[in-house]
């Protein structure tokens, strides 16, 4: 029998500060750490701690537990919620509480019957006599009992009813006022914004002093550098750079907002000792030669392999393609009749016998959301077979995409799906003729790839330079899949060649694309390459 001590288990902590209304679910750096959690709690010598301050504590179980994580399966170091925020949340759960009494008090005034009433009579008529009337009774005394408590105690109620009335116009008061917080003035605004900042600033470093005060996890890793508060953590730390979008398209984040997140980015890296990063385009173009960084204090960890053929399951049991697509048929029928029952060009729209291309993404600059959907309008006019389009981005009003869709007329022709489950998601990448990726700018290698291939479908991709990093690995197959896969992300015309030829040899591009998914690591590998860095 081997000594225990042989295999010690390793505390590893992630250091989580992202500020309140940021939907986890729907970033791409989210999903990246539910994926990276997910690998690290399998891991069989690790055991994972994740400090987070209080307001992202729900968002966080919900995004892991939609990723097969339970909450058991790592520890949480977490902020205390203030005084007013636990009457808030008391409040609420007291009217939702309410609400069934509420609803029947108003049938009861509108004469309608109750349900539990009919019941009730009839299994009085089906029971003795004295059943009946010992029931009454006991029903008199309660009624007696209700009574003399309220006769006894009305100021009580009466000051509660005051209370709860007076809380329902304050909900109702400021509900007109966040309406009208769209045409506040900017002196408003900033005053607001500088409150925020302050709160959250109380609020990291009381976060960061329970992570000094405990002495357990020595290790921690800080997933974006979007926080420079993480330097005031008294242990080791790794600080993981995804990208430097801003320094890439400077004009599209040429605003007031963006310098100063981009000087807290600077302020956070130019502080770090050790730092990781995706991809060595990364590394080499934008931290060593772009931010003056030296090389020896960066690392390069690539993505993992995504695995969404665990959505498509009954049970344990492996299905065949065939199945797994029946599968994601009946998710995706249950889809329209929750979502797109009101849509008259999808609600009936039949997705196993159609074409269409997929892309999961936000709606950013980079992402060239825009350049596909001029290939589609020029699908549209050149293909003989219809090629759809669906996209997980939201369609917001006046913007670009928007206005694009309205004035050629694209609604029947592309689907906004946005906050879909993973379930969902998975079915869309499994019916979909392709995957399609028209970024300009990642910081790693898009795992939409793995996300398509992993549930049968292949995928087309931005020729970026992070992409054709990659490729280099594989000399021998580079030229015939840069030549059938990789695409020209500023010409649609090229977009929509390639596109028709993909659509028309799936088989052949998912063949061609079969050694390059197989080099992907599993993330029980990534994750712990992760916690071997927080070491070194």
């Amino acid at each position: 029998m081997g000594n225990p001590q042989e295999h010690p288990v390793i505390d590893d902590g992630i250091f989580l500060g992202y500020d309140k209304n940021i939907p986890l679910k729907n970033e791409g750096l989210g999903r990246l750490l539910a994926f990276l959690v997910s690998g690290w709690v399998r891991l069989p010598d690790r055991r994972l701690t994740i400090a987070c301050p209080y307001w992202l504590v729900e968002d966080l179980k919900e995004l892991l537990a939609d990723h097969g994580v339970s909450s058991d399966r790592y520890e949480l170091l977490r902020t205390r919620e203030p005084w007013y925020r636990q009457v808030q949340l008391r409040l609420k759960a007291a009217e939702r509480a309410m609400r069934p009494a509420v609803h029947r008090i108003r049938s009861w005034i509108r004469g309608e019957s109750f349900p539990e009433v009919k019941d009730f009579l009839r299994l009085f008529d089906a029971k003795p006599w004295y059943w009946g009337f010992l029931t009454g009774l006991k029903l008199v005394a309660i009624a007696a009992v209700a009574l003399w408590i309220l006769i006894r105690f009305w100021l009580v109620f009466a000051l509660l009813g005051m209370a709860f009335a007076a809380y329902r116009l304050w909900r109702e008061l400021t509900k007109k006022r966040r309406i009208q917080s769209q045409q506040e003035s900017p002196k408003h605004q900033l005053r607001k914004q500088r409150r925020r900042r302050k709160r959250y600033a109380k609020e990291m470093k009381r976060l960061v002093g329970q992570v000094n005060e405990q002495q357990v996890v020595r290790n921690w890793l800080i997933p974006t550098p979007f926080w420079p508060e993480a330097h005031g953590i008294s242990h080791p730390k790794s600080v993981v750079c995804p990208d430097l979008v801003l320094q890439e398209f400077p004009l599209r984040f040429a605003d007031a907002g963006s310098e100063p997140i981009y000087s807290r980015i600077l302020h956070t890296l130019l502080e770090a000792q050790r730092l990781i990063c995706y991809s060595q385009t990364v590394k080499s173009h934008q931290l060593v030669h772009g931010v003056g960084l030296a090389s020896e204090q960066i690392e390069v960890i690539g993505h993992g392999r995504v695995e969404l053929s665990d959505y498509l399951k009954l049970g344990k049991t492996i299905p065949d393609q065939a199945e797994r697509k029946q599968i994601a048929s009946e998710h995706l029928r249950s889809y329209q009749r929750s979502f797109l029952s009101s849509n008259p060009y999808w609600n009936r729209f039949v997705w196993d016998r159609s074409n269409f291309v997929f892309y999961s993404s936000q709606a950013r600059g980079q992402k060239n959301i825009l350049s596909l959907l001029r290939a589609i309008e020029i699908l549209r006019h050149t293909s003989g077979d219809p090629i759809r389009l669906v996209l997980t981005c939201e369609r917001t009003a006046g913007s670009p995409i928007d206005l694009f869709v309205s004035e050629h007329r694209l609604d029947a022709w592309v689907l906004f799906a946005p906050g879909v489950s993973n379930q969902v998601l998975a079915s869309f990448y499994c019916l979909a003729s392709l995957a399609v990726n028209p970024t300009l700018f990642e910081g790693g290698f898009p795992f939409t790839f793995t996300e398509a291939y992993s549930v049968g479908t292949p995928s087309l991709l931005s020729d970026i330079a992070m992409v054709r990093e990659r490729l280099a690995d594989r000399e021998s197959e580079t030229v015939r899949l840069q030549e059938r896969m990789l695409f020209d992300p500023m010409n649609p015309l090229d977009l929509a060649d390639k596109i028709r030829w993909a659509v028309a040899n799936r088989e052949e591009l998912l063949t061609l694309q079969q050694g390059l998914f197989e080099t992907f690591p599993t993330w029980e590998q990534v994750a712990k390459r992760y916690s071997d860095s927080l070491r070194r």
